[in-house]
């Protein structure tokens, strides 16, 4: 018996990334009765989830397009294509090793990125104060984790793994994520910390004439007053930018960013939250499966 929990935990990881690069689908129908405690339907999807999964293993897998636009490096050669490099932020750098990332030329502000992945940021709003070392040794561990292995996102598989140095665009900003069914957005988030500092503790959900929408992500909150979150300016071209990027797949989350009306691409993101999506009310899921036809 393995009483060293931090061994049973590492061992038990271990196994779960070996499956989903193996067998991604049993791996992937393993989570979803984990999470929902109830079986994956792949033949016959109803749900949002269930159909998110169905395009992450049947339609996303090993596609060239959706393996372009996850990678945070080679979105710019899609958003190139489409002739919108005005909303990409700036970038000052892409590097294979941390070792390469060229410090002297950097601005005093910058944003350091993985490109194969998501939470693989270092945020510097004062190069003089930064710790290059650890900035470093997290960059050197991301790079070495297959982010695809955690829920079996075979979409990320093939992303050639880069650090990339973009423009800080500011302190505390919002991104407005609008989810794109057959390019079309319905409903859009913006996260927000808690007022003791906790991380994207509330996620606030509007329809597109920005009414509020009481739903809940599991393990965030609606704020207080999110009656009071004012619709950004531009607005009504943020949608028509989703409605322009979503154009070209059955699902897409599409990320802004918005800074006084001055809109940026943030990312496109394939299979929120991994197609596990606890949402309350439950029914949500159902709701949402209706508006994505595969």
């Amino acid at each position: 018996m393995i009483k060293n929990t931090a061994l049973w935990k590492w061992l038990r990881k271990k196994k779960a990334e070996h499956m989903a690069a193996s067998d991604p689908e049993k791996q992937s129908k393993k989570i979803f009765f984990h999470t929902f405690g109830r079986e994956l339907d792949l033949e016959d999807p109803q749900s949002f989830n269930e159909k998110l999964q169905y395009l992450k293993l049947r339609r996303y897998y090993h596609n060239p397009l959706i393996t372009q636009c996850v990678d945070k490096y080679r979105i710019r050669e899609y958003m190139q294509a489409k002739g919108r490099e005005e909303l990409l932020p700036k970038l000052y750098a892409v590097c294979d090793r941390p070792q390469d990332i060229p410090w002297d030329s950097l601005p005093e502000r910058f944003v350091i990125k993985c490109n194969h992945g998501s939470t693989y940021n270092i945020l510097c709003r004062d190069k003089a104060a930064l710790d290059r070392s650890d900035a470093c040794a997290r960059l050197k561990k991301w790079l070495k984790e297959d982010y695809w292995k955690r829920f079996a996102e075979m979409q990320y598989r093939d992303v050639k793994k880069k650090i990339i140095v973009e423009e800080y665009l500011g302190d505390d900003i919002n991104t407005y994520k609008f989810y794109c069914f057959n390019g079309v957005p319905r409903v859009l988030y913006i996260s927000s910390n808690g007022e003791n500092g906790e991380y994207d503790k509330y996620y606030d959900y509007f329809d597109m004439d920005w009414k509020h929408i009481d739903l809940r992500l599991h393990g965030h909150e609606n704020r207080p007053d999110h009656d009071d979150i004012p619709k950004p300016a531009g607005f009504e071209e943020m949608k028509r930018l989703a409605e322009e990027f979503s154009a070209d797949f059955p699902f897409v989350r599409v990320d802004l960013y918005n800074i006084d009306g001055k809109i940026y691409i943030s990312e496109l993101t394939f299979i929120p939250t991994g197609g596990i999506m606890v949402l309350d009310p439950p029914s949500t899921d159902y709701d949402w499966g209706k508006w994505l036809k595969l």
